[in-house]
């Protein structure tokens, strides 16, 4: 009767760790969102341009199946509000767990666990970015001089330049049927410019001081490269439009702070 209770009890928490993990695919983005307790007059302005002192950090580690003994330290980025996010891709298969680090109370322990499945082959051939991200071929015949996917399979860039489509006067729909239209016709690259500082207001997401970010406008910029990786599309994203003298007018912490953000914020989806 004894080893019986203890064999329910043992049951019952495996069904609750069960229940807790959530199922993705190797490759695609699996989002945490959090709500920070503390009052902050700008947080886009705090992000330090240095990789020490960011408010929150998430560290994934893998703990089965091709996953196992990996792990990946994920910055978070503040999202509006008092919302903050963390975009992972698993780049293995398997179980993986994580928990959070944070200076923000609220934020700081939380656990989670994602099981991770592998594309089939066919469904592959259905879209080429679930072969991975885009890398440099290092070794082999010719390397150093082609592009390939992270398992190996080739990559012919076929890019199209959509340097202007994060105007704001741009929908998405708009967009989105841009995209359908490049995909039919065998692209594979989208060159999308997500500056800081564009050509005027409409296309920038920071202010004129370069100090405070349009949340909601970068949103709909991670809604544009989601919706192109889900068509097979790996999006090349120009951050900056070069000026002279840009370490004057704007100032390096502000052009390195801006790249922070787009590596926390976009890194996680297949993009260069």
């Amino acid at each position: 009767m004894r080893l019986r209770t203890i064999f329910l009890i043992i049951s019952f928490f495996v069904l609750i760790e069960t229940v807790k993990s959530e199922t993705i695919h190797q490759w695609d983005v699996y989002t945490i969102t959090l709500k920070s307790s503390g009052k902050y007059t700008n947080p886009y302005k705090d992000i330090p341009v240095t990789k020490n002192g960011d408010l929150l950090n998430v560290t994934f580690f893998g703990t089965g199946g091709e996953a196992l003994n990996k792990e990946i330290k994920i910055t978070g980025f503040w999202s509006g509000g008092s919302e903050w996010r963390v975009n992972f891709t698993p780049p293995a298969a398997g179980s993986w767990r994580y928990i959070t680090s944070s200076k923000d109370r609220s934020m700081n322990g939380k656990k989670g666990n994602i099981e991770v499945l592998a594309w089939s082959k066919e469904e592959k051939n259905a879209n080429p970015v679930r072969n991975g991200l885009i890398k440099v071929k290092k070794d082999g015949l010719m390397a150093g001089h082609f592009f390939e996917y992270t398992d190996g399979q080739p990559v012919l860039w076929i890019g199209d330049t959509w340097w202007n489509w994060t105007d704001r006067r741009i929908h998405i729909e708009s967009f989105k049927k841009l995209v359908d239209d490049r995909a039919a016709k065998g692209f594979n690259i989208g060159q999308l410019f997500v500056p800081g500082n564009g050509w005027g207001p409409e296309s920038s997401l920071l202010d004129d001081t370069y100090s405070v970010l349009d949340t909601e406008h970068a949103a709909i910029v991670e809604e544009m490269i989601r919706y192109a990786n889900s068509k097979g599309i790996t999006i090349w994203i120009h951050g900056w439009w070069s000026r002279p003298d840009m370490n004057k007018t704007i100032g390096a912490e502000n052009v390195q702070r801006w790249w922070r953000y787009l590596v926390h914020r976009f890194g996680a989806y297949n993009v260069i």
